[in-house]
């Protein structure tokens, strides 16, 4: 073996220290650079989900796709057949100012509509006349369940309606 000098061993030890410290400032910068990228994609998908206003969603124009029934009292099958089919014709246009329209295959029924003050019921007026109340339990951008009690004590019916968002 080659006597190595003490001034060779020390310039080795430098080069590796310098070399290390280096390779640990780079992978503490792509670190940095990850961490920063992962908190912009968590921030922008926070915004994007808040942006998820239930008066936007709602308004436009639906389709009702099914209609459930519920009640203590039993119902006649023939009764919810007819109401299944008939309310599978029927449209419901929510406009931005709060009016809207429900059409039926005869008729179309004036409107005004509005959100509770936690958006999660949706009050929809009939002229002067009363108000419905009905509980949204799924909203997306193209799908709406609202569930409303109807009547009281052993006449309370719960319809389900399912609404599918029409394309413009």
């Amino acid at each position: 073996m080659f006597p190595v000098k003490l001034e060779q061993k020390f310039d080795y030890i430098c080069v590796r220290r310098t070399f290390f410290y280096n390779q640990h400032k780079d992978i503490e910068m792509k670190n940095s650079l990850l961490k920063g990228l992962a908190t912009v994609v968590i921030v922008i998908t926070a915004l994007t989900a808040c942006n998820t206003n239930p008066k936007q969603l709602i308004t436009g124009t639906w389709q009702v796709v099914d209609a459930k029934f519920e009640s203590p009292n039993k119902i006649e099958p023939e009764l919810i057949s007819y109401w299944t089919t008939e309310m599978k014709t029927w449209t419901y246009t929510f406009n931005a100012d709060s009016t809207m329209k429900v059409k039926q295959p005869d008729q179309e029924i004036p409107n005004r509509w509005k959100l509770n003050k936690n958006g999660d019921s949706l009050i929809i007026g009939f002229g002067a006349f009363f108000d419905v109340a009905s509980k949204i339990d799924k909203l997306t951008s193209d799908e709406l369940v609202m569930r409303t009690i109807q009547g009281t004590d052993t006449a309370k019916v719960t319809q389900i309606l399912y609404l599918k968002k029409l394309l413009k």
